[in-house]
């Protein structure tokens, strides 16, 4: 069984994301390498032909090619794409037709859209795809793709129907039963970084993603994740750890990125940042809650310490009624006295991120007027070296949250008052409004995510007049929604308790009756605490063994000695200093970005030494593609690569481990080296052009002698003596250059050719 991952968005966009690495570590648990392949939405200029196809990452194959295609949705209007895949592919929209068509391939979509995925459907038997998959699909991909790939061909559809109520969180359409969302329990270990590890060529990849923990113990009311995700789950430090070395190992990552959606509410946050800043050149922690930053002032400087620099802070709503809205737990005490602990610090950045609801008042603008008249203040007097930035976005009521009942606002001037009140007051404060994204784009991921009506019709009319979702919404597409599926008054109204929310037949172990409550508490302005080291407040998400975990949960804080040591820890790692291997690198990475040759290279050293990934911190090319020879050729072989030590009492040892090992080490970085460059091409006449333009881009005059199949280049031995190029020949196919790194190769830098390098 032939098996594609397809994510809805290109591959510059979700690179940095993992669920491609996630489906991909699930499926060779039973299928081999070779029989996974990807794709990502085609680039712009891939689709720019009006035929354009498109084809998978490594095997270069159309969509039909594949028996089994699993598709990410990460977010609403990626959605679009879907279709535009499906009709470019030949692949027919819906199932009934999908299913008479043996050749067509089974469709499975997950992915953290899935719960708010229902503009896929057609009717509650057909959509875009076979089947759903709501939920955590750690440990659940496994076994879908086993079973399908034990049957017979013929049999695979019948085989998918039995999965669901056996597979947590599968939905097959046109099969009845109940579906519960999938929750992982099993935590005691990181699914990804213990997965197989796909490497892809791109500028990331010399970083590796960590995920130390599943939910969120908050309530914030807007938050799709945070209800959607429950309940909150975190692995234990020493397996983290170990994960982490792991995927240091298998991508030769030396920035490690930690995701989780508030890292600092887990309870080993102190551990987790010293230990990992000990074997990464660089640590990057992301989402951090800021109530726990303002009762816990010692953690901030840890944070700083650790080198971080630039915060955000989800301060959500722009007044204090609007911030108990959306349950922030966060008060102006609170946010000033986070803010006057960050300018107390050497900080660069402060990004302060507000949510709009369309539901402000007068009053909440004055409020937020004196907000930002506050923020000021405080930075004159305490923060003057520190940029903030004022970033805005428009409520998008999700499913499954309790804002799912508050009314909706579809049309430009509904919302304009509030706006340009705000901006106004925005920028009378000094600061810049920047709006996340277009009204159009808005009302679209609105309607997609919370309209209950069967409007997979509007995303197929927008596949077959060629729209397609890459950063920006084409004009056309909300226009093709609203006219297909006019926002009716039950749509936008507030909806009663009873409201027939799309997907309501999949329990995610919160029920709606909570949902509700929640939500008439938020019109009332009344917050209730986290259940984390608290008490439970009846939600429903947790089991008891979760339950007990979170409302005993604590989270341990550093001291002065903690902060100390991690300062001491980042300027050992900064005043480390390199020496330099040399290292050939294969040619299947001629064309590949130069980060992707140094995790290669990292992968390579870390493997030939004891402990590799405690000993190396950073490794980064210091001849080919460095200052030395700007606009460099592709290529392939010998190059030098500095790499540092975590300190430099270890660099010795460690350049002498290496040297032990067979490879050339020097302590200073290589400038003169003897350069023989090989190319080969099946077009003479191109690779004398190449040499010709090689020549003239550095001036150097020269005579073409013929003889036999050979044409010599003969250097004027004045231009010889300045060992810059000593000879330059074409032989059959096979162009041949020898010279020194005073070389020049910007001439053939766009010329399509690959250089292979040896060093003398």
């Amino acid at each position: 069984m032939r098996v594609l991952i397809v994510r809805l968005s290109a591959f510059g966009d979700v690179v940095k994301s993992t669920p491609h690495q996630y489906l991909y570590g699930e499926c060779v648990r039973v299928l081999d390498d070779a029989s996974v392949d990807f794709l990502f939405l085609p680039g712009e200029r891939q689709r720019s032909t009006p035929d354009w196809k498109p084809l998978s990452l490594r095997g270069r194959l159309p969509m039909r090619s594949f028996d089994l295609i699993l598709v990410s949705n990460s977010y609403a209007v990626e959605l679009i794409n879907l279709p535009s895949l499906l009709l470019r592919s030949g692949i027919p929209f819906h199932r009934f037709e999908r299913e008479a068509d043996p050749s067509c391939p089974i469709i499975v979509m997950g992915g953290s859209n899935s719960l708010a995925s229902q503009a896929v459907r057609y009717s509650d038997d057909d959509a875009m795809v076979d089947a759903l998959a709501f939920g955590e699909g750690e440990g659940n991909t496994t076994p879908l793709v086993e079973a399908l790939s034990k049957a017979e061909k013929e049999d695979r559809r019948k085989v998918l129907g039995e999965l669901q109520g056996r597979i947590p969180g599968l939905k097959v359409f046109g099969v009845e039963g109940p579906v519960g969302k999938a929750i992982l329990s099993d935590t005691s270990h990181d699914w990804l970084a213990s997965s197989p590890q796909f490497l892809f060529d791109s500028a990331e990849a010399t970083t590796a993603r960590l995920q130390i923990s599943y939910g969120c113990p908050y309530f914030c009311t807007f938050c799709f994740e945070g209800w959607e995700r429950k309940p909150y789950r975190e692995i234990p430090l020493d397996k983290l750890l170990e994960a982490a070395r792991h995927l240091k190992r298998e991508t030769g990552a030396e920035t490690l990125e930690i995701t989780s959606f508030n890292y600092n509410t887990h309870h080993d946050v102190v551990g987790l940042m010293m230990e990992l800043n000990k074997f990464f050149w660089r640590v990057n922690f992301m989402s951090q809650r800021a109530d726990i930053l303002a009762a816990h002032p010692e953690l901030l400087p840890f944070e700083v310490a650790s080198d971080k620099r630039q915060f955000t802070i989800g301060v959500e709503g722009i007044s204090e009624r609007m911030r108990c809205f959306f349950h922030k737990n966060l008060d102006k005490a609170r946010f000033m006295t986070v803010l006057r602990q960050m300018f107390g610090q050497t900080i660069r950045e402060v990004k302060l991120f507000f949510i709009l609801s369309g539901f402000e008042t007068d009053d909440d603008i004055a409020d937020f007027d004196r907000l930002l008249s506050s923020v000021g203040k405080l930075r004159s007097e305490q923060g003057r070296g520190v940029r903030i930035l004022c970033s805005f976005g428009l409520l998008v009521r999700m499913p499954f949250t309790p804002l799912r009942y508050a009314p909706l606002m579809l049309e430009k001037g509904a919302w304009d008052a509030v706006v340009s009140k705000v901006r106004a007051v925005t920028e009378r404060q000094g600061y810049e409004f920047r709006l996340t994204y277009p009204y159009d784009e808005f009302f679209l991921s609105q309607c997609l995510v919370i309209d209950r009506r069967h409007t997979a019709p509007a995303l197929e009319e927008m596949a077959r007049q060629g729209l397609v979702y890459e950063s920006s919404l084409p004009s056309p597409a909300w226009p093709i929604y609203k006219k297909l599926f006019p926002p009716t008054e039950e749509l936008l109204g507030e909806k009663p308790e009873d409201w027939p929310f799309a997907y309501g037949e999949v329990d995610c172990h919160v029920p709606s009756s909570f949902l509700y409550r929640r939500w008439l508490d938020a019109k009332a302005g009344k917050e209730h605490p986290t259940c984390m080291g608290g008490s439970c407040q009846g939600c429903g998400a947790c089991n008891p063994a979760q339950r007990e975990a979170l409302t005993g949960h604590t989270i341990g804080m550093p001291g002065i000695m903690d902060a100390r040591k991690m300062e001491e820890l980042m300027k050992e790692k900064a005043r480390s200093k390199p020496f330099w291997v040399k290292v050939a690198i294969p040619k299947e990475y001629a064309l590949g970005h130069v980060e992707t040759k140094e995790a290669y290279v990292n992968r390579l050293l870390m493997a030939a030494i004891d402990d590799g990934e405690g000993r190396i911190m950073k490794v980064q090319d210091a001849f080919f593609d460095s200052e030395l020879f700007p606009g460099m050729m592709r290529w392939w072989g010998d190059d030098w690569f500095a790499v540092w030590a975590f300190t430099n009492d270890k660099r010795g040892k460690l350049m002498a481990d290496l040297g032990k090992k067979g490879y050339q080490t020097s302590e200073e970085q290589p400038k003169q080296a003897i350069i023989s460059l090989t190319i080969e091409h099946p077009d003479q006449k191109k690779l004398l052009k190449g040499a010709e333009a090689l020549l003239a881009s550095m001036q150097i005059p020269f005579t073409r002698v013929k003889k036999d199949d050979a044409v010599f280049f003969d250097i004027a031995p004045r231009f010889l003596k300045k060992h810059v190029l000593d000879s330059c020949k074409v032989q059959g196919n096979v162009l041949r250059l020898k010279g020194s790194n005073k070389m020049k190769f910007g001439a053939l830098s766009h010329s399509g050719l690959v250089a292979h390098v040896v060093l003398g």
